[in-house]
């Protein structure tokens, strides 16, 4: 037990460091590639924070262990809306600090709704088949498609942060991808032991573990942004990131052309409140973006604790 805390810990300390490097190398790799930077604000970014829960979910797929990635991408999903914004929120009323998102885009809105139906719909029907994952894929790429275009503006590339040593900015970019391949299996055979050695089950495993340790490139970069008044930045960010999730780390199980054993026990009823959590969230979430557009608001301490408190909930059913 105690090693596998240990492989988990390692783990997540370098999926904190490695994605933080695979953001930032990426943004001067694509910049030196000549590719703008609202395309690199809008895929690379949040890619790169989505990228802890592709590798992890990777591994977990390779084991045959679906209902694991279902588990973190849902727990991903949820705990950047109720445990990342939620606490951004709380912090922001602690300093009396309002919030303003002006410059953000509805359609974002709109495609961060739309890609959640979507995924609940394939979660419920068939999560594990190579047509559902195709089906994923093909939102992903027309939502890149559509922000190719230029038509949505809430990620924006920090040019204060920006890479400004391009030295061997490539290989920099290829040992940050390695470091965080290598952290998503010490967290993956962490939490794989854990569960045989408990005999917990792989949603509950997934939808804890595994999401909150592959959501702290999200719970960092959120903080630090909000402490920095970049309100806009931080919406942006959960919401790229929750669309990666969704469309792309949920189709990866598909991808591996193994529905038979994967369905193995799968019960899509056992899942239905997690969904509702993960709708309702979300629901919650665009709504108060929009409702923070229009003018500045008063950070509220009482949405904070509301967002907060669906997350420590949801964890209660993701144990039964």
């Amino acid at each position: 037990m105690l090693l596998s805390i240990s492989f988990i810990t390692f783990g997540i300390l370098l999926i904190w460091v490695s994605s933080e490097r695979l953001e930032k190398y990426s943004v001067a790799s694509s910049k030196k590639l000549g590719i703008s930077p609202f395309l690199i604000g809008s895929t690379v970014i949040a890619f790169g924070t989505s990228s802890p829960e592709i590798f992890t979910s990777f591994f977990a797929a390779i084991e045959n262990k679906g209902s694991m990635v279902i588990g973190n991408v849902i727990g991903s999903n949820v705990a950047n809306l109720s445990l990342v914004f939620g606490s951004t929120v709380l912090i922001l009323s602690f300093r009396k600090e309002k919030v303003f998102f002006k410059d953000l885009d509805s359609t974002n809105l709109i495609i961060l709704l739309i890609s959640t139906f979507l995924v609940i719909g394939i979660i419920i029907f068939r999560p594990f088949s190579l047509l559902s994952s195709s089906v994923l894929l093909i939102g992903l790429i027309v939502t890149i498609s559509y922000w190719y275009h230029g038509n949505i503006s809430s990620f924006h590339v920090d040019e204060e942060e920006k890479e400004k040593e391009s030295k061997f900015v490539f290989l920099k970019l290829i040992f940050s991808i390695i470091v965080l391949i290598a952290a998503a299996w010490l967290i993956t055979q962490g939490a794989l032991n854990i569960l045989l050695e408990l005999q917990l089950g792989e949603l509950f495993v997934g939808y804890t573990v595994l999401a909150i340790g592959t959501s702290l490139p999200e719970i960092a970069a959120s903080l630090a942004l909000a402490l920095k008044g970049r309100h806009e930045a931080v919406a942006g960010t959960l919401i790229g990131s929750n669309i990666f999730n969704g469309l792309f780390v949920l189709a990866i199980p598909g991808l591996m052309n193994r529905e038979n054993i994967m369905s193995l026990g799968w019960n899509a009823s056992n899942w239905f409140i997690l969904l509702g959590v993960l709708l309702a969230t979300t629901v919650l979430f665009t709504f108060y973006l929009a409702y923070a557009k229009e003018r500045p608001r008063m950070s509220s301490m009482t949405l904070g604790l509301v967002f907060l408190s669906i997350y420590f909930l949801s964890l209660e059913f993701a144990f039964k």
